[in-house]
């Protein structure tokens, strides 16, 4: 393992303070990235973004590819869905699965996610260590969360589930479905909140009933 690749098994804090130069060099890299892909953008387009020194730049974050997960790693830890999980955990199952469900769509329908997404599939053969930073700062998150709710449900009794690994894949299959491939590709149109709460709602509804107790 190189060094470069040493450096992508640690998280750097993903919540710098407002306006400090890590802030300001994230949110410098974030914006280019977006823009014009990973490839294409270097550590001088970020230091001159960000209007501060290369040595600066280097002192905070040592190579471009850790510059990205600390900036992938503050999305996630800032998104809608960090703050979600203790709320959900104390609702009954269909309405916890419901708070999940709805902010998650929203979350991965949105320009900056669709953007972020789509940025990171067109680096994936060129740049396979971003694709894994990604995955483990934003997704594996998100998963690891959903199956501690569903195993929380499990023990109270509320879902009857023998492999929450399994069904917690299912949960977010029914949620994405076609919608947010068509999306990725541009070939449709962000559906409306009312439209997303529907098809949240007939998840739920589908999921709880397949995994509902039986009636003792």
């Amino acid at each position: 393992m190189d060094q470069g690749e040493a450096r992508m098994t640690t998280l750097v804090a993903p919540t710098p303070e407002a306006g400090s130069k890590p802030a300001q060099i994230m949110d410098a890299a974030g914006t280019l990235f977006l823009e014009h892909g990973y490839s294409a953008v270097s550590m001088d387009a970020v230091a001159k973004r960000a209007n501060v020194s290369k040595a600066t730049l280097y002192a905070h974050f040592g190579s471009k590819e850790e510059l990205f997960r600390a900036m992938v790693a503050c999305e996630c830890a800032n998104s809608v869905m960090a703050g979600i999980w203790d709320e959900a955990m104390r609702l009954p199952a269909a309405d916890g699965l419901r708070l999940i469900g709805k902010t998650f769509v929203r979350f991965i329908a949105s320009p900056k996610a669709l953007g972020l997404y789509r940025m990171v599939l067109g680096e994936v053969l060129r740049q396979p260590q971003l694709a894994q930073a990604f995955y483990d700062s934003g997704p594996a998150e998100t998963f690891q969360r959903a199956h501690q709710f569903m195993t929380h449900m499990v023990e109270r009794g509320e879902l009857a589930i023998t492999d929450c690994d399994l069904a917690t894949h299912q949960f977010f299959g029914l949620l994405k479905a076609n919608m947010h491939m068509k999306l990725l590709l541009c070939l449709s149109e962000r559906p409306g909140d009312a439209d997303l709460e529907r098809f949240v709602d007939a998840a739920v509804d589908l999921f709880v009933k397949g995994y509902a107790p039986e009636a003792r």
